[in-house]
This record gives C-alpha cells, sequence and structure tokens, in this order.
C-alpha cells in the first residue's frame, strides 16, 4: 500500500490527501486540480502586509498571500531556503534554484 501525504487545496482550503509521488490532487470539494510540490521544491516568505508565513514554488517572482490577499515580491531581501534545506534533508542535484 502507497504511503499517503496531505496538502490544503489552493482554492477553497481543504485538506487532501493523496498517494505520495503524485504530481497532481484533484480536490473532491470544488474539483480543483492542485499541483504537487515536493519538499525542495517549496520556498519560504513572510508576507509583506501580515506576516503571515507563506510557501510558494521554489523559484517563483511572487506569491499572494491566502489571508490578506496581498502580493509579495520574492528577492534576495526576503528569501529564504527550501523547506528540504530548513528540515535537514537534501535536495536532489538535479533540481534547479
Amino acid at each position: 500500500m502507497a504511503q499517503m501525504a496531505q496538502m490544503v487545496c489552493g482554492s477553497c482550503r481543504q485538506l487532501l490527501s493523496y498517494p505520495e509521488g503524485t504530481r497532481q490532487a484533484k480536490c473532491s470539494c470544488c474539483e480543483t486540480v492542485n499541483f504537487v510540490l515536493e519538499a525542495h521544491q517549496v520556498g519560504l516568505v513572510r508576507c509583506d502586509s501580515c506576516a503571515l508565513l507563506l510557501m510558494y514554488p521554489y523559484g517563483s517572482p511572487s506569491v499572494k498571500c491566502s489571508s490578506c490577499l496581498s502580493v509579495t515580491e520574492i528577492g534576495e531581501h526576503n528569501r529564504r531556503p527550501p523547506w528540504s534545506v530548513q528540515q535537514g534533508q537534501p535536495t536532489p542535484p538535479n533540481s534547479l534554484h
């Protein structure tokens, strides 16, 4: 039996469960197809407006806060290491940053 993973739907905020290794997870509530990112593909930044910690696809130029809807630009001044680095997991050698 496959290991299960979880994520929050980017549209309706429902908690989704899906088999680990899946690239997309369709929400059963709103039918949105969510792209699944692995830990080395996720960046973290604080919202410029409300200071909420935001996760975004690593390498994105900006991220929109789901709480206050403010758009935070991603740059050297606020970029954090990928989530996998913060968790102590090695970044795969073929990943792009």
